[in-house]
């Protein structure tokens, strides 16, 4: 039987969560179908969603703080609003954006500010909602430049934890790839790097999410490439087949699956997005 993909998340086995998240500036269009949202404030909205999730599914009582079940990188594109200019940087908020990977109970206490949930088909808005991530775009998509920094990151993570279930990367984006080759490899080539880290549970899994500005037909976990329009056979080809786990919670959300289904939502529109972030980060977690 094969163990990998099985492994509980708890204090002594933490997950790893990594969002490459495009901030060019094709982001700033406005997203079809979406309330009047831009892309990137969409994204932004999934983001901070399922960040709380995570946080919520980390408390084992009400009142008491987080365990530090998962790990969680956020990772810019595109328009750097720190450092300014184009390229790669940590999209954690304020003096967290100085660190590379942190506990969720540190991402908890270090929100930018706390708004109305805004509501999605996916997801019902209720309360009041802590934003870690803030919407930003300009420039170009140097997505290898992103997958580079921030596998090197998980790398190091991986060594940490080795018994841990192995790093999760999620790629959110609505364009082509612009610095493909990046440091002689090209997106293939970088997408491979970051599925061959590992730890004594399996691979990573890279999960992409392609966003377009235009009103057209979702293509969600695909097992095959065919009839996809460009950036869509590329994206599908980097993405990792769904693990067991994945695949119960897709069905959980009433997504049917096809054999072979990868982790690959292509034209997604919010409602999507907030369900194939849900579907990829939601784990049972050991309270012990």
């Amino acid at each position: 039987m094969n163990s990998h993909y099985t492994q509980e998340f708890a204090r002594a086995t933490p997950g790893c969560i990594i969002i490459l998240v495009d901030r060019s500036e094709s982001m700033g269009m406005p997203w079809a179908g979406s309330a009047g949202l831009t892309l990137a404030e969409g994204a932004a909205i999934a983001i901070n969603k399922t960040l709380f999730q995570l946080c919520v599914r980390s408390t084992k009582e009400a009142g008491q703080p987080l365990r530090p079940y998962f790990y969680i990188g956020i990772y810019g594109y595109g328009l750097c609003p720190s450092a300014g200019g184009e390229g790669v940087e940590s999209a954690l908020p304020g003096p967290l954006a100085q660190r590379a990977i942190v506990p969720l109970p540190e991402l908890a206490d270090s929100p930018i500010d706390v708004r109305p949930n805004p509501s999605t088909d996916a997801m019902p808005g209720r309360g009041r909602l802590p934003v870690w991530y803030e919407p930003a775009h300009g420039f170009r998509t140097p997505m290898c430049a992103a997958m580079h920094l921030a596998g090197s990151h998980a790398t190091e993570w991986a060594k940490v934890f080795p018994k841990s279930f192995p790093p999760i990367f999620i790629n959110i984006t609505d364009g082509l790839v612009t610095d493909s080759p990046h440091r002689g490899l090209d997106l293939a080539g970088w997408a491979a790097r970051l599925t061959s880290i590992e730890t004594g549970n399996g691979r990573a899994l890279l999960l992409n999410a392609f966003l377009s500005a235009s009103q057209a037909p979702i293509t969600a976990f695909p097992a095959r490439p065919e009839n996809l329009p460009e950036p869509g056979p590329e994206l599908f080809a980097i993405s990792s087949e769904l693990p067991e786990t994945m695949i119960r919670n897709a069905l959980t959300a009433h997504v049917e699956l096809e054999p072979k289904a990868r982790g690959f939502v292509f034209n997604a529109d919010l409602a999507m997005l907030v369900k194939f972030l849900e579907i990829g980060t939601k784990f049972e977690v050991s309270h012990g």
